[in-house]
């Protein structure tokens, strides 16, 4: 189990407010140290995860990461939003598990439905899977200075949170990235 901020949405009023709150949560230490990070110093940087990081910079994030909790990840913003990719990436099993990445391409234009899905996932995938949905809503308040929206990050990210278990085409793709969306444009707490 590890410590992290989950983000709350709450409504109050017409304004809406993001608690952030300690809360224990079985999550990757990994997965929260990147994502801390950007949320701490790259909330407004521009072309984020669309520009890659140095080669020798993400050989001193991982070593970092590899080494306990460090109070702050070496270099650039661009470097560790690409060693956040790369772990997605490379987990054996998608955040989204193989078993029900079909219910997702069938559900992927009903927001109920996707949310149902979601609510089938392991425990930690839950966590890790609404965590950086949150993260990434926190980004696209900033779109104006960061020129991110919600194509651009349900492209990058559906293909690492819903991996398809053989070869994927461009209609999965699309409705992977559809799945996505519901859960980077609405409040779902």
């Amino acid at each position: 189990m590890s410590l992290f901020f989950f983000f709350l949405k709450t409504l109050s009023g017409d304004e809406t407010r993001t608690l952030i709150i300690d809360k224990p949560l079985d999550i990757p230490k990994e997965i929260w140290q990147m994502v801390d990070h950007l949320y701490r110093n790259a909330p407004k940087q521009g072309e984020l995860f669309q520009q890659p990081g140095l080669r020798s910079e993400f050989v001193e994030i991982r070593d970092c990461l590899d080494t306990g909790m460090p109070d702050s990840l070496p270099g650039s913003n661009h470097s560790v939003a690409e060693a956040l990719l790369i772990f997605l990436d490379a987990l054996p099993e998608p955040v989204v598990p193989f078993s029900l990445y079909q219910q997702c391409l069938e559900c992927c234009s009903n927001t109920s439905q996707c949310k149902k899905v979601v609510s089938l996932l392991p425990q930690c995938h839950k966590n890790v899977f609404n965590y950086i949905a949150a993260f990434l809503r926190e980004l696209l308040k900033h779109s104006t200075h960061n020129s991110l929206d919600v194509n651009i990050l349900a492209t990058i990210f559906a293909a690492l949170l819903l991996r398809s278990p053989t070869k994927q085409d461009l209609a999965e793709k699309r409705k992977t990235q559809e799945f996505f969306q519901h859960f980077l444009v609405q409040d779902l707490s």
